[in-house]
């Protein structure tokens, strides 16, 4: 049956979303499918790529259930390794191929992080970075391997994504080794991890570092034991 929507609660909607106004036909209708995605999202629903978005780790329960199983977290230290993939010159790709290439270079690259590393959660950081995160449900670590093959699988997914003859853009990789000691909630490490990824990122985008990127987050949140 339809439900009623009165003018009040109609233009709350569209505010939310101003920019429905100008781009939509239906701008209310526009605006409660934008705010549903963005709940979904928040609640760990994949985006059109197959990727997490960025709310599900930042607000959302992503983590949840990787603090309440991990030993690590009522005790030493919890922790994450993860390889972040930037696509180099998605704009150009979109305008030299169209968005529909754009985006299936775009869903490739999560199909090839998702491939490299089985079990990890890829991330959507922004447009076009994701990080593949390797919690500790899944036993996985990075390895001296774990660039190089993962680049090889982004290159290749890449090239099957987009039209015979197109330019292959290159990927930026960084590679981070996070420990958080005694978090005090699973909702701290989501912020935490988010943070660590986007400077692992801008360190390697800028050249200055190579290899594997060591952190060590100390909260000191643990309830101590007494006696």
């Amino acid at each position: 049956m339809p439900y009623p929507l009165d003018d009040a609660t109609a233009n709350r909607l569209v505010n939310l979303f101003p920019r429905v106004l100008q781009r939509e036909r239906e701008p209310v209708q526009a605006a409660l499918t934008l705010l549903l995605e963005a709940e979904e999202a928040r609640r760990g629903a994949p985006d059109a790529t197959g990727a997490h978005g960025a709310l599900a780790l930042l607000q959302g329960a992503l983590l949840k259930e990787e603090y309440d199983l991990s030993t690590h977290a009522h005790h030493a230290s919890w922790p994450v390794d993860a390889l972040v993939a930037d696509v180099q010159g998605l704009i150009h790709v979109n305008a030299a191929q169209g968005f529909a290439a754009g985006d299936a270079l775009l869903r490739g690259a999560v199909a090839a992080l998702r491939g490299s590393f089985p079990g990890a959660r890829v991330v959507r950081l922004h447009g076009d970075c994701f990080a593949a995160l390797l919690l500790p449900s899944a036993g996985l670590q990075l390895t001296p391997d774990s660039a190089p093959l993962a680049r090889s699988a982004l290159e290749a997914a890449a090239r099957e994504a987009l039209p015979a003859g197109a330019q292959v853009p290159g990927f930026t990789l960084a590679q981070l080794s996070l420990r958080v000691r005694s978090p005090s909630h699973w909702q701290v490490l989501g912020p935490l991890v988010w943070a660590e990824l986007e400077r692992a990122y801008a360190l390697a985008r800028m050249g200055g570092v190579q290899g594997v990127q060591q952190r060590t987050l100390e909260l000191a949140g643990a309830v101590p034991l007494t006696p």
